[in-house]
């Protein structure tokens, strides 16, 4: 059994809460009606799919489960998981397949353009004392760089569909180790690890309420489905 931990739930900025909601909520429209290729029937599941993994992670965060730290294992560790696992299991499967195969770069890397707005509202939520410095551009998190440079090539692919390949796969790569830097950041400052201190601005448990539980549950899992299908696109030259 772990020691029961008090998790207090942060204080509330409308900016940061309707801004991070609304934009789970919009990249998760966009993806649906995106990948569902204009398929009736990809359309319903996807939908159907994303309504209640939306609702199901929201309802965690609602029920106070995910600040339980006194059993083992931690439900938040397992909702954790639960997120990389799915974007692996789609970024693999035929869905990410016929993604990377029939959805152009343009589209699939102005997606991940939702990090740079992301980014902003993340350092708001840390100057308003909802989130730890370090998951902030004042601290270790540069992804706010993926977000601009996913801008600049949006801008270029619409101008030259033919882009040279490697941009895209430096970018590609810089994305990919934001997201993972970003992971071991998320992990390091829990409170299982209090890597940066045991202080309650210091742990990193706001994700644990809603809506910011949407950041990982949602916006994390879009950002690696989307390295995914672009990386599977790159390697079959298409």
């Amino acid at each position: 059994m772990l020691e029961k931990i008090s998790i207090q739930a942060p204080p509330f900025d409308a900016i940061s809460a309707f801004g991070i909601g609304g934009l789970a909520i919009l990249m998760s429209l966009l993806c649906v009606f995106i990948f569902a290729q204009k398929n009736r029937r990809r359309l319903m599941i996807l939908g159907g799919g994303t309504l209640l993994w939306l609702g199901f992670s929201a309802a965690a965060a609602h029920s106070g489960i995910l600040t339980r730290t006194d059993i083992l294992p931690p439900p938040f560790v397992i909702l954790l998981l639960s997120f990389f696992i799915l974007a692996f299991v789609l970024g693999f499967s035929s869905l990410g397949k016929s993604v990377a195969a029939n959805i152009p770069f343009v589209i699939l890397v102005g997606l991940q353009s939702f990090r740079f707005p992301l980014e902003l509202i993340m350092h708001r939520a840390y100057e308003k004392k909802i989130m730890p410095v370090q998951l902030s551009y004042s601290g270790y998190n540069f992804d706010w760089l993926t977000g601009l440079g996913a801008l600049i090539l949006l801008v270029l692919l619409w101008l030259k569909p033919e882009l040279p390949k490697l941009l895209i796969w430096i970018w590609n790569i810089w994305g990919m180790y934001c997201l993972t830097a970003i992971a071991y950041i998320a992990i390091t400052g829990s409170v299982l690890v209090q890597g940066f201190g045991s202080e309650p601005e210091n742990l990193n448990t706001w994700v644990l309420f809603f809506p910011y539980v949407w950041l990982p549950a949602v916006l994390v899992t879009i950002a690696v489905f989307g390295h995914i299908v672009i990386t599977r696109k790159l390697l079959d030259g298409k």
